[in-house]
């Protein structure tokens, strides 16, 4: 619980002018955590006693603790909280505790989309870090922390299941947090995690940088606070202002749309937009959402999911408020192997004239629910449709895929910015590229990396033939299955076969016709030039050669044969005679003029 906030004039001995210090990188456990993930998480250690406990990154000011006590809940037999870690203040000597204890309603640490009923207390105690890079240990005394003494969310159907992982806050505008009286002390200062090490001069300014990653498909997550890592940073970064009361990390979403990164889609289109809308003209032109590390699903307005769902192998469950994925249809697996994202088009630097697009390939958004949820692990797609009020948010199933960092500098609050941008796949260099983050920032360099190299050889590209992986490929539609030929791509097969048989047809009467005029004309020139050369020939004068006889002398290109008519068939001996009984002789005409004797 925050009462007041105060920015501190810190002494000469924390201030650092010209001497920038390396951000420092948080670690993260081997643990994989439920339900609805898997997820990744932080380790720290809290109390005197250094109790290990893995926590969900992201937030402001209070970090959200489990306390073992919530692990007492009869109704709950199994408590998976333990895998976490729980903190058990009795058996730490450094913590010291805000006499208020109250209960936690309708907060989800932080926007309001995932609400958790129970009891906290406030209290203070060390945390020590141990930097991922192998620097020294950082030591952070009376973090300000929200201890959940007992607390559960609820299902839409009723059904109310416990926390498993508590959040570090990775901050906030202020370097602390201030309480009327503590443990007798007046105005008593509480530590934020990057204010806290700011101030002691151990990083350059209270910002962070964070990707959380995913554990199923091995991106490692990245956490720094006084810098970030640039490699974590792809493309065009979008710079926008924080909520000051809450620091809060809002910005315009402009639309949600569908495509391919490389080969043929496994959808009945190349790329889809208008999803954010659709259904739904109260949306406007653009939505305003928060950006949450701390809870898991993508918080939109019920039309939003459902139009997004009607694109995909999905099926609403009213029970959980979210969309199971059908495996047994075949097109299930092709899209969560395949190149295939969902988009997510932002107002770019709070402006009104360009926008950025974060991808968020299906592969990330293709889920599972573990118990206590359901009793066999279940894939789903993890839209939720927001109805109990809260803010619309982007949770961790969205930053998966994206990166965002803050720069709280200024107690004024006239610099305190946020970065967003998109993040890349399982093809990352495993050597972060540490860059600190200084108090006037207001912008972040990128990397010159590729995001679509970032996933070659981890998802399958659609080849156009027989839907294998190659990179070859141009991104053009296809169904799940190969062996299905449409009804449309029937038809017309069918007519374009048909005009392929008449079009062969007319040049083949085109080609015929061409060639009969002169056949015709060197039929009657042979016959000539034959009888001039026969002097033995009665010769016939020109008026015997009717109309008649000249279409008895066509012949056709393919027939080099000249049958003379009966009347004028020539004996071997040059006489004229009547036609013998017997086959008939044809008289062969080539080019030279030469006749040579054959039986028709």
């Amino acid at each position: 619980m925050r009462l007041s906030l105060t920015s501190l004039v810190l002494p000469a001995l924390f201030l650092r002018l010209g001497n920038t210090a390396s951000p420092r990188a948080l670690a993260w456990s081997s643990q994989r955590y439920g339900p609805d993930g898997p997820w990744q998480a932080v380790t720290i250690d809290l109390g005197s006693d250094n109790q290990v406990l893995d926590l969900y990154p992201g937030s402001a000011w209070h970090s959200n603790i489990l306390a073992a006590s919530i692990c007492s809940n009869a109704s709950m037999p199994v408590c998976y909280a333990q895998t976490a870690g729980t903190f058990d203040s009795s058996t730490s000597s450094s913590v010291l505790t805000y006499p208020v204890s109250s209960t936690v309603a309708q907060i989800d640490w932080t926007s309001g989309a995932m609400a958790l009923t129970g009891i906290h207390t406030v209290q203070f105690d060390t945390a020590t870090i141990t930097p991922a890079l192998g620097e020294a240990d950082l030591q952070i005394p009376n973090l300000s922390l929200q201890v959940i003494l007992a607390g559960y969310y609820t299902l839409p159907n009723g059904t109310a299941y416990m926390p498993e992982v508590g959040t570090l806050a990775m901050g906030g505008e202020n370097i602390n947090q201030s309480y009327p009286q503590v443990n007798g002390v007046s105005n008593f200062n509480s530590s934020l995690l990057s204010g806290y090490l700011y101030a002691a001069g151990q990083i350059s300014s209270n910002s962070y940088g964070l990707h959380i990653g995913s554990a199923s498909l091995g991106i490692p997550g990245s956490a720094f606070v006084g810098g970030y890592d640039q490699s974590r940073v792809l493309g065009v970064v979008s710079t926008q202002s924080t909520f000051s009361a809450s620091s809060a990390l809002p910005i315009d979403l402009l639309d949600i749309g569908i495509g391919v990164a490389e080969g043929r889609s496994p959808f009945n289109f190349t790329s889809k937009s208008g999803l954010l809308a659709q259904g739904n003209s109260s949306i406007g032109v653009s939505l305003q959402v928060l950006i949450e590390a701390t809870i898991p699903y993508l918080y939109f307005p019920r039309s939003t999911c459902d139009a997004i769902a009607s694109q995909l192998p999905v099926t609403y469950q009213s029970d959980y408020g979210l969309y199971f994925w059908d495996t047994d249809d075949p097109q299930y697996a092709l899209i969560v192997s395949s190149p295939s994202y969902l988009s997510f088009t932002f107002r770019l630097d709070q402006g009104n004239s360009d926008n950025m697009t974060i991808n968020v390939p299906f592969k990330l958004l293709n889920l599972t629910l573990d118990a206590p949820l359901v009793t066999t692990p279940t894939p789903y797609f993890p839209c939720r449709p927001l109805t109990d009020g809260g803010s619309f948010t982007l949770g961790r199933a969205f930053l998966q895929a994206a990166f965002v960092g803050v720069n709280w500098m200024s107690g004024a609050n006239t610099n305190d910015v946020w970065f967003l941008a998109q993040a890349p796949g399982p093809n990352t260099a495993s050597t972060a590229v540490a860059t600190p983050i200084e108090v006037s920032d207001t912008a972040i360099g990128n990397s010159t990396n590729i995001w679509i190299d970032s996933w070659k050889g981890v998802w399958t590209v659609i080849d156009s033939a027989n839907q294998t992986a190659s990179t070859n490929s141009t991104s053009q539609p296809i169904s799940a299955s190969s062996t299905h030929i449409s009804d449309g791509a029937i038809a017309g097969i069918v007519v374009g076969a048909i005009l392929v048989l008449v079009l062969l047809a007319l040049v083949i009467v085109l080609c015929v016709r061409r060639r009969r005029p002169r056949t015709a004309s060197v039929g009657l020139r042979r016959e000539y030039n034959m009888l001039d050369r026969n002097p033995g020939i009665p010769q016939k004068d020109d008026s015997q050669i009717t109309e008649a006889r000249m279409h008895e002398l066509e012949i056709s290109q393919s027939d080099p044969y000249v049958e003379l008519e009966n009347s004028q068939r020539a004996e071997l001996d040059g006489h004229w005679a009547p036609e013998l009984e017997g086959p008939p002789v044809r008289v062969e005409l080539e080019e030279t003029g030469r006749q040579r004797p054959s039986l028709l």
